[in-house]
C-alpha cells in the first residue's frame, strides 16, 4: 500500500506538519462519478492536554541515534488538524476531521475538570463528529450530557438507544448519524459504540446498546435509501471488531476507529516497528458481497498522532485509500551521550536529527496552537498545580534497598509491571489501595470485613516524587485516575472463595487486570491444584494481615466486602459479585482516589509513613502460566 504524504510548512502555525496524501486539484463538485475525500482523525486522546514522551531512532551522521522528545498534546493536535483542513481547502478537496472516542479520563486534568476541559479544547479543533467511547460513561451519564451540550460537533452512536432514559433522550447532540454535503455529493457519517458497554463502563440503567454488526448494516441501508452512497463509520469498538464489521457489513466505505489504541502503520524507519500485526494503515477489507471494500484507519492514543487518509470513490465505492499516521513532536531532542544521562543534542546533531525527521512522512516537528496552550496554562494549570503540589505523606519500603521510596505494583504475580516481579506476594501498591477502602468505609460505620478489588484499577506504583514526598496529584493522576466509587457487596464465605479462584484464573487466561488485590484476608492460590480446590487456607483478618488474629473463613457466614463500583456490577471476571450478592450493592458516594488520599493523610497525622504491608497472598503459578513468568525475577531484592 502506498503511504505517500506531502509535508508542508505552515509559516505561522507549525515548523513541519502533517499535510495530506495524494493531493488533487480536481473540483469534486462537478465530477459525480469520481469523488475524492480527505479525512484527518484522532482517537483515545484521554485528556492528554500536555505532551508525553517518545523514544525514536534518527539517522544522524550516517549512524542511528536513540532520541527522546516530547510528543503530542492537544495544542499540537489542534495545529495538525487546522493545517490539514487548510491544505484540503487550498486543494479544493472535501475534508472531515473525526474523533474515535475516549476523550475522557487519563490525566489529572480530567480528574479536576471532568469533561469541561475536553469540551473547551475540542471545540477549538473544528471537529466534524466524534463517537462515544466507553470512558465517556465512567462517571455515569451526567458528565457526558454536559460534554454533549457544550461541544460544537455531534456525538454519534447509532447503536445507542436513549429513548427510555429521561435525561439522555433529551440530548439533541447525541445522534445516530450526520450527513455532510459537498455540492451535490452527500457523505454519511455514523457512530458505533461498544455493544457490551455496560460490562466495561457505567452508563445509565435505562440506556440500551444494540448489536454492532446488525446496527451497522441497518444504518448503511438507511443512509443508502436517503441517497447517500458514501458512508464513513466512526467507531469505538477496537481494531478487531472494526475488521469484523468490514467483513460482515456491505457498504461501510471507511472506518475511523478507536478503543484498541492502535497506531496503525509502519514505523520501522524510526525504530518503532509496525503498529499492528493484523492491519496496516488504510487497510482495505473486502465486504461479504465480494466486491466492495472498507478502508480502516486508527491513530494510536493519548493525542500523540494525527492520521490522515485520502479516499477516492468511483461510482460510490472506494477504489483508493491511502495515507498514514504522523507523530507530532517537539524538537527538544535528548540523547544519552555517556550511556547514562540524557542531554540536549549538540548543535550539529540537532540539525542532522531535524533534517532526518523532515525527510520522514510519519513523524513531524509541530508547534503548539497558541490559543489552546494559553487556555491550558492560564485556566487549567493553576488548578492542577494546586493538587499536584499538595504533600500528603511519604513512602518507605524497608524491604527494598534499591527503591526505598516506592511500593511496586504488578497486575499478575511474577510478571514485571514497573520495578519488580513480586512472584509470590503480588502487588505492594494494591495492598494499600485495598486497605484504604476498608479504612474509609469503616470510618463511616459500614462494618466492612474485607476489600477485594482488581489490580487493573491500580494504575501504577506508589512512589515519592523527586523531593521525597507523596502528593495528592500523584494519587489522582497516576495511581487511581479512574476515580471509581467505593461500593459494598455482601457474599457468603463460600462464594468469596469461588470469586477469588474465578478472578485469578480469569486474569491468567483472559484479562491481566482482573487479578484481585485485597485487604483483611490471606490465602494461597495453588494453580497446580484441581479446579474448585485452588484456594487454600483462606483466612479473614479483621484488623489486617499484619495484625494477626486471622481465622478460617466461614462458608455460610455473610461478609461485607468493599470494592469499586465498576467490578461490583460483575464486570471483568467478577460475575459472582452480581450473581451471588445477598443484598443490593451499596454505592457509598466515596471515590477511591480521594479515599486513598485521606488514608495516607491519616497515617501521616499518626506519625507513620506508607510502608510495605503483607499482601496476604501466596501465589503458586499453574504450569500453563509458568512460561509467562519473569525468569530471572526482576529486582529480586524486593521480592520478600
Amino acid at each position: 500500500m502506498n503511504r505517500t504524504m506531502y509535508k508542508g510548512l505552515l509559516a505561522t502555525a507549525i515548523i513541519v506538519a502533517l499535510t495530506g496524501c495524494n493531493s488533487s486539484d480536481d473540483n469534486n463538485d462537478t465530477d459525480v462519478s469520481t469523488f475524492n475525500l480527505r479525512i484527518a482523525h484522532i482517537n483515545d486522546t484521554h485528556s492528554s492536554f500536555d505532551p508525553t514522551s517518545l523514544d525514536f531512532t534518527a539517522q544522524v551522521n550516517s549512524e542511528d541515534m536513540s532520541i527522546r522528545t516530547s510528543v503530542g498534546g492537544y495544542p499540537r493536535v489542534a495545529t495538525a488538524l487546522k493545517n490539514a483542513r487548510t491544505m484540503a481547502t487550498d486543494a479544493n478537496k472535501p475534508f472531515l476531521a473525526l474523533h474515535g472516542g475516549d476523550a475522557f479520563q487519563g490525566s489529572l486534568y480530567f480528574n479536576v475538570l471532568k469533561g469541561a476541559g475536553n469540551a473547551t479544547l475540542l471545540r477549538e479543533m473544528n471537529l466534524d463528529a466524534m463517537t462515544i467511547g466507553n470512558h465517556e460513561f465512567d462517571l455515569g451519564d451526567g458528565p457526558l450530557i454536559e460534554f454533549a451540550n457544550k461541544v460544537n460537533f455531534p456525538l454519534l452512536a447509532a447503536n445507542l438507544d436513549t429513548s427510555a432514559d429521561s435525561q439522555m433522550s433529551g440530548v439533541t447532540n447525541i445522534k445516530s448519524y450526520t450527513i455532510k454535503e459537498y455540492g451535490d455529493v452527500k457523505v454519511g457519517i455514523f457512530g458505533l459504540v461498544l455493544e457490551d458497554m455496560k460490562s466495561i463502563s457505567s452508563p445509565g440503567d435505562d440506556l440500551v446498546f444494540k448489536g454492532e454488526v446488525v446496527t451497522a448494516q441497518a444504518t448503511v441501508d438507511a443512509l443508502n435509501e436517503m441517497g447517500v452512497d458514501k458512508v464513513v463509520m466512526v467507531s469505538h469498538i477496537g481494531l478487531d471488531r472494526d475488521i469484523r464489521i468490514a467483513e460482515s457489513v456491505n457498504g461501510v466505505d471507511v472506518i475511523v476507529g478507536g478503543h484498541s489504541h492502535t497506531l496503525l502503520g509502519d514505523f520501522t524507519n524510526i525504530g518503532n516497528g509496525m503498529g499492528s500485526s493484523i492491519a496496516s494503515y488504510a487497510e482495505m477489507i473486502t465486504n461479504p458481497n465480494g466486491t466492495s471494500k472498507t478502508c480502516i484507519v486508527q491513530a494510536g492514543e493519548v493525542a500523540q498522532a494525527v492520521g490522515q487518509a485520502d479516499i477516492t470513490f468511483e461510482n460510490g465505492e472506494v477504489t483508493v485509500c491511502q495515507g498514514n499516521n504522523t507523530l507530532l513532536i517537539d524538537n527538544d531532542f535528548k540523547h544519552k551521550y555517556d550511556g547514562e544521562n540524557r542531554e540536549l543534542l549538540t548543535e550539529a546533531d540537532q540539525s542532522a536529527a531535524e533534517a532526518f525527521v523532515g525527510e520522514q512522512d510519519n513523524i513531524a516537528i509541530t508547534e503548539e496552537d497558541v490559543l489552546l496552550r494559553s487556555i491550558i496554562d492560564i485556566d487549567y494549570k493553576p488548578l492542577i498545580e494546586e493538587f499536584e503540589g499538595k504533600v500528603i505523606g511519604q513512602v518507605f519500603d524497608a524491604n527494598d534497598p534499591i527503591d526505598t521510596g516506592m511500593l511496586d505494583h504488578v497486575r499478575q504475580p511474577g510478571v514485571k509491571r514497573n520495578g519488580a516481579s513480586l512472584p509470590i506476594t503480588g502487588s505492594e501498591a494494591g495492598a494499600h489501595v485495598a486497605a484504604s477502602m476498608v479504612w474509609k468505609l469503616n470510618q463511616h460505620g459500614y462494618g466492612i470485613d474485607m476489600a477485594i478489588t482488581n489490580t487493573g484499577g491500580v494504575r501504577n506504583d506508589i512512589k515519592n516524587d523527586a523531593t521525597g514526598n507523596l502528593t495528592a496529584g500523584y494519587i489522582i493522576g497516576s495511581l487511581l485516575y479512574f476515580s471509581n466509587e467505593l461500593a459494598i457487596v455482601e457474599l457468603k464465605g463460600s462464594d468469596i472463595t469461588q470469586l477469588l479462584e474465578d478472578t485469578i484464573n480469569y486474569s491468567l487466561t483472559t484479562s491481566s487486570g482482573s487479578f484481585p488485590t485485597f485487604a483483611n484476608i490471606e490465602f494461597t492460590f495453588n494453580g497446580k491444584a484441581v479446579a474448585g480446590e485452588q484456594i487454600e487456607d483462606l483466612h479473614v483478618c479483621p484488623n489486617g494481615v499484619a495484625a494477626g488474629g486471622c481465622t478460617d473463613i466461614d462458608p455460610e457466614m455473610t461478609y461485607k466486602i468493599s470494592t469499586n463500583a465498576y467490578i461490583a456490577g460483575g464486570k471483568d471476571g467478577y460475575e459472582i459479585f452480581d450473581t451471588k450478592k445477598l443484598s443490593p450493592v451499596i454505592k457509598s458516594g466515596f471515590i477511591d482516589n480521594e479515599s486513598m488520599i485521606e488514608y495516607v493523610e491519616a497515617l501521616t497525622l499518626a506519625g507513620q509513613k506508607l510502608e510495605e504491608l503483607p499482601t496476604g497472598l501466596t501465589f503458586i503459578a499453574p504450569t500453563s502460566f509458568e512460561e509467562k513468568l519473569d525468569n530471572p525475577v526482576f529486582k529480586p531484592e524486593d521480592n520478600q
